[in-house]
């Protein structure tokens, strides 16, 4: 193995487009050719051996001790199976200080290491997009299934006990009233959902215009009419005629009218739902405050701390907090945050930050 000396192979070496290291063994840096130095930058000064490079590439000690450690059981795995050839997908510092994405190729060449550094940095920014693709498709399509079975189960319930309701034309009227305004509103949805999803991805387009509040928030009394009615609570909209924001109406309807469902449900009879309004130096406060039961330190932490609706649905009884969930996750992609200001027995406040734009 003596070529490994030779300025002739390190010359072959530099010649090579993928960054290589060249190492002896008990891990001592002999040589990084050109484009280990263009694409990552460390000449073998800066990383003399395996816990300089370990100290250099991956500088938060957790991630470096998880990278050691998946590192040794490749290793271990392999001489267990008599190969000298081990790889890993790590997320490398460079000299620069930027992040990049390789998957790092180790081959034992008797007392030598050849180490190869393959950038898959623009392909894991690819997938990244697709997975967030995909989840917000998950999430929408969990947000039309969440309101489109009340109204449905409301009509499979006039339908099945129809002959049995002694009801007048009146009180008919009533009813079929209530349900078309739901479904034409589920209608307004779905079909704003499908012209805003494009692509062969079905990648939801965002937008934005001026969004006058105290009109935008007048449909949701008229929508939750019969709800609203039964338990005698008041809809208070206190906004003026100039509030409003720059938003994407469609992702604030389904924001609101989460919130707004989840207000009601837990709004005793005679109680009052709020709805007002906040302008901030660089954002704004949409707040939908209930004088319900409130939440308790808990149920606010498993709505705002949770990463995922799906994981919530395993979690959640009679759908409590699924469609928090969501909306939090929606706003979160659209630029803004839900917290949540709640007292047990007092009512909550929910509230829709939404950064300027």
């Amino acid at each position: 193995m003596e070529i490994i000396n030779t300025n002739e192979f390190y010359d072959t070496i530099d010649l090579i487009i993928t960054p290589v290291i060249l190492a002896t063994n008990d891990t001592q840096t002999q040589f990084v050719n050109r484009a280990f130095l263009s694409l990552i930058g460390y000449n073998v000064a800066d990383i003399p051996d395996q816990n300089a490079w370990f100290e250099k590439a991956y500088p938060d000690e957790n991630y470096r001790n998880e990278v050691k450690q998946s590192w040794t059981d490749c290793l271990l795995s392999a001489k267990s199976k008599g190969e000298t050839h081990v790889h890993r997908v790590a997320r490398i510092c460079c000299a620069d200080s930027t992040f990049k994405w390789f998957d790092v190729h180790e081959n034992i060449f008797g007392d030598y290491k050849v180490v190869t550094f393959l950038e898959v940095d623009e392909l894991l920014k690819t997938n990244e997009e697709l997975v967030d693709i995909l989840q917000q498709k998950d999430i929408l399509l969990s947000v039309i299934a969440h309101d489109v079975r009340s109204p449905l189960s409301n009509i499979r319930q006039i339908f099945a006990n129809f002959k049995e309701m002694d009801l007048s034309e009146d009180e008919i009227g009533g009813i079929f009233s209530n349900l078309d305004s739901q479904v034409e509103h589920i209608f307004n949805m779905v079909n704003s959902l499908l012209l805003r999803t494009s692509g062969e991805m079905g990648v939801f387009e965002e937008k934005l215009q001026t969004i006058q509040l105290k009109d935008f928030f007048l449909k949701y009394p008229k929508y939750y009419r019969e709800r609203i009615e039964k338990h005698h609570i008041d809809f208070v909209l206190e906004l003026t005629d100039v509030d409003s924001i720059n938003f994407d109406p469609f992702i604030l309807d389904v924001i609101a009218r989460n919130l707004i469902d989840n207000a009601i449900k837990f709004t005793p009879e005679h109680g009052t739902i709020y709805v007002s309004f906040e302008k901030k130096t660089d954002s704004s406060d949409v707040i939908i405050r209930d004088t319900g039961v409130g939440m308790s330190e808990k149920q606010r932490g498993l709505i705002l701390n949770n990463n995922g609706s799906m994981r919530l649905k395993n979690q959640a009884s009679d759908g409590f907090g699924l469609g928090l969930v969501m909306a939090k996750e929606i706003l979160e992609k659209h630029h803004g945050k839900l917290s949540i200001k709640s007292d047990i027995g007092k009512g909550t406040s929910f509230i829709i930050n939404i950064l300027d734009n």
